[in-house]
């Protein structure tokens, strides 16, 4: 038979501890100024600025402005050849021209690239996919077809190559880029290496 309990006398409850509860801590003053002052600045600024107004407003550029240029056959100089370069070449050729030792060939002083723009251009608008001599070193892998460019594109690449990092050779027009793709649009697939590609050229 259990013994019953003993009432709590108000002395052990003196004794007993408080439930602790969560104080409450208001934000530092100056973070209430901060708010505060962005608050004022934020109904400033929608207050202060025009609504409904023509849609130049902001920076000024026109539809025009907007609109691409509109490439003709020649108009290479319309295209940024620097710009195609770092967004097509550059991740395999690096930014300096001199490619990746033993992986992705140099253009820098290649005799593919300051020599016959024909072949050059062959290159571009079939791709390689084989052993390939640049400078006497053999390099085995695949050179991509950029066939989706458009001829001015092209040409303005080939000619950033040819007169960058020191190579000295003569520009190629939209219009020889246009004849060579006229010329081998018959071919279906890359050049199986440097000696096809130069006898096909």
């Amino acid at each position: 038979m259990s013994k019953p309990k003993r009432p709590v006398s108000s002395a052990q409850r003196g004794r007993e501890n408080a439930d602790p509860d969560e104080g409450v801590r208001p934000l530092p003053w100056f973070l209430v100024m901060f708010l505060g002052a962005m608050a004022m600045w934020g109904a400033f600024y929608i207050y202060s600025t025009p609504s409904g107004e023509d849609s130049a407003y902001g920076d000024q550029r026109t539809v025009e402005t907007l609109r691409p240029p509109v490439l003709t056959a020649g108009a290479v100089s319309q295209v940024d050849g620097k710009q195609i370069y770092g967004s097509k070449c550059a991740a395999c050729h690096q930014a300096t021209g001199l490619g990746v030792a033993g992986v992705f060939p140099p253009l820098v002083a290649s005799e593919w690239v300051v020599e016959d723009e024909k072949i050059l251009t062959h290159i571009l608008l079939h791709g390689i996919n084989g052993e390939i001599t640049v400078k006497g070193v053999v390099y085995k892998g695949a050179m991509p077809a950029w066939q989706s460019m458009s001829d001015a594109e092209l040409a303005a690449v080939m000619t950033y190559i040819r007169a960058e990092w020191g190579n000295k050779a003569p520009p190629i027009t939209a219009e020889t880029v246009k004849a060579q793709r006229e010329a081998t649009k018959d071919r279906t697939e890359p050049y199986k290496g440097g000696a096809e590609l130069k006898s096909a050229s």
